[in-house]
C-alpha cells in the first residue's frame, strides 16, 4: 500500500499502543507516529473490516509539545520500538493512563495515586533482543534486525538506537559477516544476549556450520569483542564434530555445552564456540543486595539491568521482609528476587515451571551462599501438589508471572496461604488489573501501592508494580 495517495486526519487521542487515534469516513484508523491534536498527512498500511492503520509522513497543523525528533533514522520502517516521535515524560504518562484505565475497566478500581515511575536511560538499554535474519535476494542483501510495523518483513536497518552501541551501532558489519557465509540462508535469527562482561551472539543454524564458516564467524568476534554461541539442532552431528576439532578438544557437557538447555525448541543444542575456554555461563550483578546471578544465554532475564535492579530494591523495600518471614516467590526464574530476598528472612521458597529454570536457580543459591532459598518445580496454571506449599502459610508473597497473569494459583490457593503482603510484579496491566481485583474484591486485600517500570523505554509496552496488603 505504500504507494497509495496521502490522506489527511486529525487525531483524537492515543491508544494504549501510542498510536494516533482519528476517524475517517466513519471509520476508526489508528495512525502510527502521529500526536493527539495534530493534523497529519498519513499513508494507509493496512484495511480491515471494523478499523484502518497508517503511518504518518508528515504533521501539517498543531504539532504536539510533546514531539520530539527521533534518534534512530530507521524509525518509520522498524517495529522494534514505536514511541521515539513521543517524549519521555509523555510516554511515562501514556503508560500510567493505560494502567489506571486498565484497573477501571477489568478491577473497578479508580487509582488516584501512582507512586513515581522507575526508570533509566531511554537509548541503549535493552541487554537481550531476538533478530531476524533474512537473506533478500532482491536487495542482494542480508537483513538482520527487527520486523517492520507491517509485520511481514524484516527492517532493512543498519543501526539499532535500543540496544547498547557495543552490538546496535554493528548491524552492517553483522549483515556484512552473515552474507559472507556459505550457509547465510539457513540463519534464521541471532539471538544477542548481554551480560556483566560479555556481549554474546547466539547463532540459530538449521544446517550445518562447514570449518570456513566457523572460522569466519570467530574472526568477526575476535575482532569485534562478541562472544559466540552457536544454536544447531540435537541432529546436526556434523557441527558438533568440526566445531570439536576447531577447538581442538571433545566437547563435554560441563565445558561447552549447556548442562541445562532451556530453548523453547527441545531439539536444539547451545554450544559455546568463542572465546575459547570461557565459562559457559554469562552472570549479571546485583550490587546493593551483594548477589550475582548466573544463567544461560537462551534462559529468561530481564532485558533492562539498570531498571531491574531498581526494580529488585523497591520489590524488597515494599515487601519489607524481616528475619522472622517465610516468604513465597512465585515463577522465580532464575532466582532474579529469591536470591535477594534470602538475605533478609528466615526463609523463602522460589517456584517456577521450569525443571531447568529451578536447577539453575538452585545453583544461585549455593553460589551465593544462600542455604536459606529453596527452590521447587511446579505448574502454576494447575492444582500445586507439592507438600511444601500444601498446608503452608506464609507470611508474604512476591508475584512476577509471564502476560496471562496469575489468575489459577490466586483463586486455587492464595487463600490458604493467608500472606498479608503481596507485591506483585506484572508485564501486563490488564491481567495484573484482573487479579488484583479479585485479590481486592474476593480475598480481602487492599491495593496500598502501584507504580509503572519503564523496563521498556521508546514502546508501548507498560510494567509495573502493586503492593496489597490484609489485615488479620
Amino acid at each position: 500500500m505504500n504507494n497509495l495517495a496521502l490522506e489527511t486526519a486529525t487525531i483524537r487521542h492515543l491508544s494504549h499502543e501510542g498510536r494516533g487515534v482519528a476517524n475517517l469516513n466513519g471509520k476508526t484508523v489508528f495512525i502510527q507516529n502521529a500526536l493527539p491534536n495534530e493534523t497529519v498527512s498519513f499513508r494507509y498500511t493496512r484495511r480491515h473490516k471494523n478499523f484502518d492503520e497508517g503511518y504518518a509522513v508528515e504533521v501539517l497543523e498543531n504539532t504536539s509539545p510533546d514531539r520530539v525528533e527521533p534518534k534512530c533514522p530507521h524509525t518509520a520502517i522498524c517495529a522494534g520500538c514505536s514511541l521515539q516521535h513521543l517524549s519521555t515524560e509523555a510516554q511515562l504518562t501514556l503508560k500510567e493512563n493505560t494502567l489506571k484505565e486498565q484497573f477501571k475497566h477489568f478491577a473497578h478500581i479508580d487509582i488516584t495515586h501512582l507512586e513515581p515511575a522507575i526508570h533509566a536511560k531511554a537509548y541503549h538499554y535493552r541487554y537481550k533482543a531476538r533478530l531476524s535474519v533474512k537473506d533478500v535476494i532482491k536487495k542482494n542483501k542480508v537483513l538482520i534486525g527487527f520486523h517492520e510495523h507491517n509485520g511481514r518483513y524484516v527492517a532493512d536497518i543498519s543501526s539499532c538506537a535500543i540496544l547498547p552501541q557495543a552490538v546496535g551501532d554493528k548491524l552492517h558489519l553483522l549483515s556484512k559477516l552473515v552474507s559472507e557465509l556459505s550457509v547465510h540462508s539457513a540463519i534464521p535469527q541471532i539471538e544477542v544476549t548481554i551480560s556483566a562482561d560479555e556481549t554474546a551472539l547466539i547463532i540459530r543454524h538449521v544446517e550445518p556450520l562447514p570449518l570456513n564458516d566457523i572460522e569466519k564467524i570467530v574472526a568477526f568476534a575476535e575482532h569485534e569483542g562478541f562472544s559466540i554461541y552457536l544454536q544447531p539442532s540435537k541432529q546436526d552431528k556434523e557441527t558438533r564434530v568440526t566445531v570439536a576439532a576447531f577447538l581442538g578438544k571433545v566437547l563435554k557437557p560441563d565445558l561447552k555445552l549447556d548442562p541445562r538447555p532451556s530453548a523453547e525448541d527441545d531439539n536444539l543444542l547451545l554450544i559455546k564456540l568463542w572465546p575459547k575456554n570461557s565459562p559457559f555461563l554469562l552472570h549479571y550483578n546485583l550490587p546493593h543486595e551483594g548477589s550475582t546471578l548466573y544463567f544461560s544465554p537462551t534462559e529468561f532475564t530481564q532485558i533492562n539491568p539498570t531498571v531491574n535492579e531498581l526494580m529488585v530494591a523497591q520489590a524488597l523495600s515494599w515487601l519489607a521482609p524481616n528475619k522472622n518471614d517465610r516468604v513465597l516467590d512465585l515463577f522465580c526464574g532464575i532466582g532474579n528476587f529469591t536470591i535477594p530476598l534470602a538475605r533478609h528472612c528466615f526463609e523463602v521458597i522460589g517456584v517456577e515451571g521450569a525443571e531447568g529454570m529451578v536447577a539453575r536457580a538452585t545453583d544461585n543459591a549455593v553460589h551465593n551462599h544462600r542455604d536459606n532459598a529453596h527452590f521447587l518445580a511446579a505448574d502454576l496454571t494447575q492444582s500445586i501438589t507439592q507438600v511444601e506449599l500444601l498446608n503452608c502459610t506464609f507470611d508474604k508473597i512476591l508475584i512476577d508471572p509471564p502476560r496471562s497473569g496469575a489468575l489459577e494459583v490466586i483463586e486455587r490457593h492464595f487463600k490458604a496461604w493467608q500472606a498479608k503482603t503481596i507485591v506483585y510484579i506484572s508485564c501486563n496491566p490488564a491481567t495484573l488489573a484482573r487479579d488484583t481485583g479479585i485479590l481486592v474484591n474476593q480475598l480481602g486485600y487492599k491495593l496500598e501501592k502501584i507504580a509503572i517500570l519503564d523496563m521498556f523505554p521508546q514502546t508501548s509496552h507498560v510494567e509495573s508494580m502493586a503492593l496489597l496488603t490484609r489485615a488479620g
